[in-house]
C-alpha cells in the first residue's frame, strides 16, 4: 500500500511544464464555467433540455439493465490516471433559476458515465434543488449534453442512474476496495474543475443505517458525484457528504473543527440498482 500511496504523492509533485502536464492541459475555470453556461442556456432557450418536473417525476423507478464495462485489474501510475479519468469524469450541470436576479445560472457538480451510450451515475441531491430547471452533463472538452431521462433512482442511498444524449463516452467500471487501500477523488469542488485529491479508505459504516464508505481524500461542495478511484483506475464509490466534527458536539463560537468525515456512496449500493441484461 505504501508503494501506491507513494505513487499518488508523486503526482502533486509534478512540475507543470512536464509533458504529463502538457498533455492534459492546463484549466481555465473561468472559461470552462462561462463556456458550459452559455451552452446551457442556448440549449434552453431552444427548448432541448427536459424540464426538472419530468425528470423527478421519474425518480420513482427503482432499477434498470444496463451492461458495465470489465473492471480493469492492471493498477496504473497516478499521472496516468488522472489522463485516462478525465474523459470519464463529467460535469454534472445544472440550470438554475437565481432568487436575487431572475436570471438562468449554472451550478455545477460531478458525474460519470456506466456505458459509453450515455448512462450516467450522480447523486439524488443534485435531482432535489427547488430552483433547478434543467440538467445536462459536459465533458472535459466541453461538449454538453442533455439529460433525459432517470432510469432507476434511490434517495436512501442517494444515487440516480440517468440517460443522456451523449455517446461515445468513456465509462468507469465499478469494483470494490479494502479498507486500507488507497483510492483518488477527482471531481469539480467549489468550481475548481477536474481536481484529484488522494487518500485511503478509512473504514466501511452505517450513517443513519445507510452503506457508506469513509475516505480520507479530500472534497467539498460541487464534488458530489465524483467518483472514487482505485489504483487501476476503476470506480469503487462515488462522493456522497461531509460530516464535521468538533471539540464539543453542540459546538459553539469557542469550539474548534477537529476532523471533516467524508462519506462516500459504496459502489455496491450503485450496482444494486440495475441488472445485466440477459444474453
Amino acid at each position: 500500500m505504501n508503494r501506491w500511496l507513494s505513487m499518488w504523492a508523486a503526482l502533486l509533485l509534478c512540475a507543470p511544464n512536464r509533458s504529463a502536464g502538457a498533455e492534459a492541459g492546463y484549466v481555465d475555470d473561468r472559461a470552462l464555467l462561462q463556456s458550459l453556461t452559455r451552452q446551457m442556456q442556448q440549449l434552453q432557450d431552444a427548448g432541448k433540455l427536459t424540464p426538472l418536473k419530468l425528470l423527478r417525476a421519474q425518480l420513482a423507478r427503482t432499477s434498470c439493465e444496463l451492461r458495465r464495462p470489465a473492471s480493469p485489474r492492471k493498477p496504473r501510475p497516478p499521472p496516468e490516471i488522472y489522463r485516462r479519468a478525465q474523459a470519464s469524469v463529467l460535469v454534472h450541470c445544472q440550470l438554475y433559476l437565481c432568487d436575487k436576479c431572475q436570471r438562468l445560472h449554472l451550478n455545477p457538480s460531478t458525474c460519470f458515465p456506466l456505458t459509453a451510450d450515455g448512462v450516467c451515475v450522480a447523486n439524488y441531491h443534485a435531482f432535489t434543488a427547488s430552483n433547478t430547471v434543467a440538467m445536462a452533463v459536459a465533458t472535459r472538452d466541453e461538449r454538453v449534453f442533455p439529460v433525459t431521462e432517470v432510469l432507476a433512482a434511490s434517495e436512501r442511498d442517494d444515487v440516480v442512474i440517468f440517460r443522456t444524449t451523449a455517446e461515445n463516452l468513456t465509462p468507469l467500471a465499478l469494483d470494490v476496495a479494502e479498507v486500507g487501500e488507497p483510492v483518488a477523488v477527482l471531481s469539480h469542488p467549489g468550481n475548481l474543475f477536474y481536481v484529484l485529491t488522494q487518500g485511503a479508505v478509512a473504514r466501511y459504516c452505517l450513517d443513519k443505517g445507510v452503506p457508506r464508505m469513509q475516505i480520507t481524500a479530500d472534497y467539498a461542495v460541487g464534488s458530489s458525484g465524483g467518483p472514487v478511484l482505485n489504483s487501476a483506475g476503476a470506480a469503487v464509490g462515488m462522493v456522497a457528504t461531509t460530516q464535521d466534527l468538533y471539540t464539543n458536539p453542540q459546538h459553539g463560537p469557542h469550539d474548534h473543527l477537529q476532523m471533516i468525515v467524508k462519506l462516500c456512496v459504496p459502489a455496491a449500493s450503485i450496482r444494486k440498482l440495475f441488472k445485466e441484461p440477459k444474453e
